[in-house]
């Protein structure tokens, strides 16, 4: 079997779920599966891989934000991580679900789908994979969308026949896996081989002989006692070429990217929670469970048990009823984004910040007052920063342009006209960078307890002196008593909160990216005060004047560098106001009077 072969079989995929589709005429629908649709099919849960195969005639596909593709018929179009996605032959009609249009399902999920209408008519198959192993780099580096045509005839007879037997034949779910699989591969592979040379990341790795059957390797015996001796054996090539090689192509060193992965595959177990710890670190390959903590905390920030306990507290929040559905979009980076829209009327942006969750704010005692008033009036896009919530967790980059082109990802949610932007803490600078960058974007900007500089560009000694302090206090508390750490920072952000806030506190603020050196360096370094002259959009600045996390004086700072701002100063010490305090009031009208 081939290195690509070796790589696909690693995703351990499974459930393909087929359907036959023909539509005739003018139409367009949205297609992606739905968390119910999901459940329903993937009892496992994670990633989802769809894919469309053009049978006859000729449609287009679009991911928003991106032009639209057209496919012939031959074409393959796949979507790595199951994004929404138009397919249509016209943008006259307005837009339906494609669930709208499925009929005769069978018990094994197999259906068809049909429009009925005058014109030509378009055939095409689709299908769906469940990706048992967790996330997997080689889906993050594919494009949301990717098209692969010129199939040679060989191999295109070889789909056609293999798709109709599954929609015309009575196959087992293992053959409905291993076709849909194939399918999966033929599209990866001619995509693959199709590349220009130089900078895909991940996937050149697969283009260079040595560096790939290392892949392979760490991929499918993850668990035994590798090393780079071994790995470069088995390449073919000396130690000093693989690691150039690898680490040329990937950023990194092979038993990095080993150890790394090793992780992974232990996270996915401990989500799963079918074995406990001891049984886990022993099937990622140690002999030792103390050994196991101590390299999980080095990877995740938490011990296997904590964070295990934040994922399962997490999911129990996202599993209650939701006041909008959670949607997923892709920043410029491949970083998935967990985003919602609530209220009618303009648009408003709420970019995240690490101690909100969209899932769950609505009830939030900190957050539920805020997020009426932001959709009083206004459709409200809000989103989970990376690294928080359901935005992915472990992103590959802590960076400023990161955290910005995220921000930039939910604006291109709300369509292409001008926008308000409701900011909170770090989110403010992000917003400042984004009016500075999308000027014709920023409609308004309201930023509540928010900075230009991060605080170690702030530079104050005895400032960073506490920062630091927390940061390493709270390493050592979360082990043993992480609420306890979540009620220090809860008295650093809100430190008038009432006993019921305290207590939301004390579970929410016991964050991994409170600890994550590479989160505290992108948002510490934040300097943004040299783009606030460019700035033309009008401003509100509103900021307690004991706030312990933010200081009064660098809103005062923002307030002379804007060419058109107000600021509000309250007299309150929380960093976030509470809806209980006498300031909450003087905000509130002063935010919904800037945004009427």
């Amino acid at each position: 079997m081939d290195v690509l072969s070796d790589i696909l079989s690693s995703l351990h995929l499974t459930g393909g779920v087929i359907l036959e589709g023909e539509a005739h005429g003018d139409w367009c629908v949205y297609s992606q599966l739905k968390p119910e649709d999901i459940a329903a099919l993937f009892p496992n849960g994670g990633p989802v891989i769809a894919y469309h195969y053009v049978k006859q005639g000729r449609l287009f596909a679009q991911v928003e934000g991106q032009p639209p593709v057209k496919a012939d018929a031959g074409s393959i179009l796949l979507f790595p991580r199951n994004v929404r996605h138009r397919l249509f032959t016209s943008d006259a009609p307005k837009p339906i679900d494609s669930h709208d249009f499925i009929r005769g399902a069978t018990e094994r999920g197999l259906a068809r789908f049909t429009i009925d209408g005058s014109g030509d008519a378009v055939e095409f198959y689709c299908g769906f994979l469940g990706v048992e192993a967790g996330e997997h780099p080689l889906l993050e580096c594919l494009p949301a969308m990717l098209k692969v045509e010129d199939i040679s005839e060989v191999r295109e007879r070889w789909l056609e026949q293999n798709l109709a037997f599954l929609t015309t034949g009575q196959p087992s779910d293992e053959v409905v896996t291993r076709i849909a699989e194939l399918l999966f591969a033929e599209a990866v592979r001619a995509y693959v081989d199709d590349l220009p040379e130089g900078d895909n990341g991940w996937l050149d790795g697969l283009r260079d002989p040595a560096v790939a059957r290392a892949l392979s390797i760490i991929h499918a015996r993850f668990a035994d006692d590798l090393d780079i001796e071994l790995l470069a054996r088995e390449a073919g090539v000396s130690r000093t070429v693989l690691g150039e090689r690898f680490s040329a192509l990937l950023g990194e060193s092979p038993m990095r990217y080993c150890a790394k992965w090793r992780m992974r595959q232990a996270a996915n177990l401990l989500r799963e929670g079918k074995e406990n710890t001891a049984n886990i670190a022993y099937r990622v390959g140690f002999n030792s469970e103390a050994a196991f903590n101590r390299a999980f905390k080095r990877e995740f920030g938490l011990p296997p048990a904590a964070w295990k306990r934040l994922g399962q507290r997490e999911a129990d929040a996202h599993a209650g009823p939701q006041p909008a559905p959670i949607r997923f979009a892709h920043s410029a980076d491949g970083t998935r984004i967990a985003w919602t829209v609530s209220g009618q009327g303009d648009p408003l942006l709420m970019p995240g910040v690490w101690f909100h969750q969209i899932a769950e704010d609505g009830n939030s005692p900190l957050w539920g007052h805020w997020l009426t008033l932001a959709t009083h009036g206004h459709r409200a896009y809000r989103a989970d920063t990376r690294g928080c919530g359901q935005s992915e967790l472990h992103p590959a980059r802590w960076t400023f342009d990161a955290v910005v082109q995220d921000l930039e990802c939910l604006a291109s949610q709300a369509g292409d006209g001008p926008v308000d932007l409701l900011t909170f803490s770090n989110s403010a600078a992000i917003a400042l960078a984004y009016a500075a960058r999308h000027p014709e974007r920023v409609k308004r900007m309201v930023l509540v307890a928010g900075y230009a500089q991060g605080v170690l560009a702030r530079g104050d000694p005895s400032e960073i002196g506490v920062r630091t302090a927390a940061v390493e206090m709270g390493r050592q508390m979360l082990d043993r008593d992480p609420q306890a750490f979540g009620r220090m920072i809860g008295a650093l952000v809100v430190p008038q909160a009432s006993d019921e806030l305290q207590e939301w506190c004390s579970a929410r603020f016991c964050h991994p990216v409170f600890l994550n050196p590479d989160a505290q360096r992108c948002y510490g370094e934040i300097d943004v005060l040299d783009v606030l002259p460019t700035i033309r959009a009008p401003v509100l600045l509103v900021h307690s004047r004991g706030d312990r996390v933010s200081p009064l004086s660098g809103a005062e700072l923002m307030a002379r560098s804007l060419p058109d701002a107000r600021l509000v100063p309250l007299d309150s010490d929380n960093h976030i106001l509470t809806r209980t305090e006498p300031a909450w009031e003087v905000a509130r009208a002063a935010v919904a009077d800037f945004l009427r």
